[in-house]
């Protein structure tokens, strides 16, 4: 039997070491952070857990902070042997009205007295022109429209037709005996 023999290429065999190592560094880093990821991920759900801890003993009081506000809100008071924070919450409700209430009433008074300061102008403005310029408060009968016809208000509505139709007129008469003239 004949023997075989392997030739080997010295250039193709120091490839293949360089390859082997690299491969070997891939796989270390690869493994390097896979231990980094698990060491972190293990802090944080630790963290986590700690959180989760703090929200379950902090889950009673929020319960008995919405009791006590539904009491307060159905009009009950918070009793005295709750926690201080759940009776200053509890209580906030109330406060709230109490002001909303006071301040409703202090924006009707400050209306109030706007509208009738107001008021008290235009009655006094029209006073002084009632004693000062008595021409200036006669009422007049009617009042044109955009369209030049009289608006009706009131009962002497007929009655003023009547003067500004008689008014045209005598208006039309003396304008037609001016023309001729000249």
């Amino acid at each position: 039997m004949p023997s075989l023999v392997l030739a080997a290429n010295p250039v193709l065999a120091m490839l293949g070491q360089i390859a082997a190592i690299v491969i070997c560094l891939f796989v270390l880093i690869f493994v390097l952070l896979a231990v980094a990821f698990n060491v972190l991920m293990t802090f944080a759900m630790a963290w986590v857990r700690e959180k989760v801890d703090l929200i379950k003993m902090l889950r009673p009081t929020v319960e008995s902070i919405n009791k006590a506000t539904e009491l307060v809100s159905q009009g009950g008071a918070p009793t005295m042997n709750e926690n201080i924070i759940v009776r200053a919450v509890a209580s906030l409700p109330t406060n709230v009205h109490a002001i909303d209430k006071k301040v409703e009433q202090s924006t009707d008074r400050v209306a109030n007295a706007v509208i009738e300061f107001r008021a008290r102008t235009v009655q006094a403005k029209t006073v002084l022109k009632a004693f000062l310029l008595p021409d200036l408060m006669m009422r007049k009968p009617a009042i044109l429209a955009s369209d030049g016809a009289p608006e009706l208000k009131g009962t002497d509505a007929w009655q003023v037709i009547e003067e500004q139709t008689s008014q045209r007129t005598e208006e039309a008469a003396a304008s037609a005996g001016s023309t001729h003239s000249v």
